[in-house]
């Protein structure tokens, strides 16, 4: 891909609220040391284009440790790491001075795979934000996986392309990168490949959903893999979209409080 053009492409990052939201559940244990080769590799890349930084959420795991789990205890957007961005060489830092690589060397992939109930509260959250009118700015959720969910992942999926349809939101407006991790796997590969082609049919919604797998192992992604994973799910159509973004160098939409 020529330079221009794959940094022509970024720019449309600023235009979104990107989050990542990681899978740290048991069936991450033998792809761990990839997720953080790949977050220190596509995570920096996202916060110098997001104007108020990245937001990191896990699966199980809380800032706040298990007592943050507790009902009411802790909002959804504060049960992650948000507003990253600051950078101390190549480092990229959270709001608070800690690397996000260190992040992944404390957290231990272990327990189940919820992803429908913490997908669907980041999704609900931004929803409801958004038909309020406190949030304008797209939303962009990168998720790695294994695949392999321990509950109901079509639901909030399809509650999200509901909500979005009845607002009359831009096609843009929303969606969810599933990026699997590990190597052939025909039932994990049939899930997400119904997640991307099937869902939105079945259920008469907007298609919010796109999905890449990678095997990892040290293979460093082209450009071409990494626009995939970071706006696959939101720019399918770059022309289209960038007519509708108006990327002529305008501020961001307004964006709701995430603290």
């Amino acid at each position: 891909m020529d330079p221009n053009t794959y940094d022509k492409a970024l720019e449309q990052l600023k235009y979104f609220d990107t989050m990542f939201l990681v899978d740290d559940s048991a069936h991450m244990q033998p792809y761990w040391e990839d997720v953080k080769i790949l977050m220190e590799s596509i995570a920096p890349i996202c916060a110098k284009h997001d104007t108020d930084g990245i937001d990191l959420y896990f699966v199980n795991h809380r800032p706040g440790g298990l007592l943050a789990k507790l009902p009411g205890v802790q909002s959804i957007r504060k049960s992650g790491y948000t507003h990253i961005g600051g950078f101390v060489g190549n480092m990229l830092l959270t709001s608070k001075g800690k690397q996000v690589g260190a992040i992944f060397d404390e957290v231990k992939p272990a327990g189940k795979c919820n992803m429908g109930a913490r997908l669907g509260g980041l999704l609900k959250w931004y929803c409801d934000k958004f038909q309020s009118g406190e949030e304008k700015a797209a939303l962009n959720i990168v998720v790695l996986t294994a695949g392999q969910f321990d509950d109901d992942v079509k639901a909030p999926l399809i509650n999200a392309a509901r909500m979005l349809d009845e607002s009359k939101a831009p096609m843009h407006q929303a969606g969810v990168q599933m990026f699997r991790l590990g190597g052939p796997n025909i039932a994990r590969q049939k899930t997400l490949q119904h997640l991307d082609d099937e869902l939105h049919k079945e259920a008469g919604t907007r298609d919010i959903v796109d999905t890449v797998a990678w095997n990892g192992h040290g293979q460093a992604m082209s450009n071409e893999e990494l626009l995939k994973v970071v706006l696959g799910a939101v720019v399918k159509k770059l022309d289209v979209r960038a007519s509708e973004l108006h990327l002529d160098g305008k501020a961001p939409g307004l964006r709701a409080d995430r603290d």
